[in-house]
């Protein structure tokens, strides 16, 4: 039988990414789209040939098994709080919620109402880290230090969601939960300590005094370091932003880099100058998202055992609001 699943959310995420994946999977069925804006809600419901929703009780009233919140974060605690209540599984996107407090507050209601809740950390379904991690172990490297940088270019408006601190985090949460949670999935051990430093460098960012710039380094057990650096400050001109990755694994036993910078860079001259882009979902593979779901939806139905939690995706986001504290402070914070 079809799992039934209602999404809230029909902006960048779920054109990006959602809807391709969802229509890649068997054994589920869209059956409701709603989104505050009419036209969203409208073009999402048509894709799935659907109804849509800009009322969230009418919407919570349809027999949905699962809703899949792909809001902005400030919403994700209320949305997913009351999709729970409402007796219906969720995934969220990433991160859990815009403080480690709404996030408890998301994990206690589904583990109260005996329902699964789920957060989209895809960096864990992308066939590049996951080979990545196996040559780890094949090859008994080790990790004692990983430098991971995320970087992009935010496109939007001063104005938009994302530069507001509080409604997204600002970059040390939005792309830095990514990062942490990647380090800690490598290292298999749990953070100890954080050093931060942000820097405000695009005029959107200072005039919503706010960094678009943050490093952290974080201490793990066992002597582990990891320098987590993620960026909307990057120069490159496409609409979503050129993303990259690089990835420096320093180990016992060895040594790992990737970056796509490493390939040659070609460069294409139309009406202006743009540089390659590895995927059109900025960072990750579109795979991946489709790889993500499956799994999530299986564990939903009680085939496959979760690869990540939402403890996993709390503690990404608990080392980032530590990393923004020291990043004010200029201290050492301790996890």
């Amino acid at each position: 039988m079809d799992l039934r699943v209602g999404i809230i959310g029909c902006g960048n995420i779920f054109n990006l990414a959602h809807r391709k994946a969802l229509k890649g999977i068997e054994g589920v069925k869209v059956i409701g789209c709603m989104d505050i804006d009419e036209a969203r809600a409208k073009e999402g419901a048509r894709e799935f040939r659907t109804k849509a929703f800009t009322n969230l009780d009418e919407f919570l009233d349809l027999d949905l098994d699962v809703v899949e919140v792909l809001t902005p974060t400030y919403t994700h605690s209320e949305l997913t709080i009351a999709a729970l209540k409402a007796g219906k599984h969720v995934i969220v996107e990433k991160p859990i919620a815009l403080t480690v407090e709404e996030g408890k507050k998301m994990i206690q209601t589904a583990e109260k109402e005996g329902l699964h809740l789920f957060v989209g950390h895809v960096r864990r379904f992308d066939l590049r880290w996951i080979q990545m991690k196996e040559v780890i172990k094949k090859r008994n490297i080790l990790p004692m230090h990983i430098r991971k940088a995320e970087v992009q270019n935010l496109p939007f408006p001063k104005d938009y969601w994302y530069w507001d601190e509080d409604r997204s985090g600002g970059v040390a949460v939005d792309l830095g939960v990514h990062v942490t949670d990647f380090l800690r999935w490598f290292f298999e051990a749990e953070p100890v300590s954080v050093y931060a430093v942000g820097k405000a460098i695009k005029e959107e960012a200072r005039a919503n005094e706010t960094f678009d710039h943050f490093t952290m380094i974080v201490e793990f057990e066992g002597g582990r370091t990891g320098i987590a650096e993620v960026s909307w400050a990057y120069p490159y001109p496409s609409r979503y932003g050129v993303f990259y990755h690089h990835v420096d694994i320093i180990g016992k036993n060895g040594r790992i880099r990737y970056t796509p910078l490493d390939t040659p860079v070609v460069g294409v001259a139309k009406a202006n100058f743009e540089m390659p882009r590895f995927s059109p979902l900025l960072s990750t593979f579109p795979d991946a998202f489709e790889r993500e779901l499956r799994h999530f939806f299986n564990c939903i139905k009680g085939r496959e055992e979760p690869i990540v939690t939402a403890e996993d995706a709390l503690i990404a986001l608990k080392i980032t609001e530590k990393a923004k504290e020291s990043a004010r402070t200029g201290e050492v914070i301790e996890i």
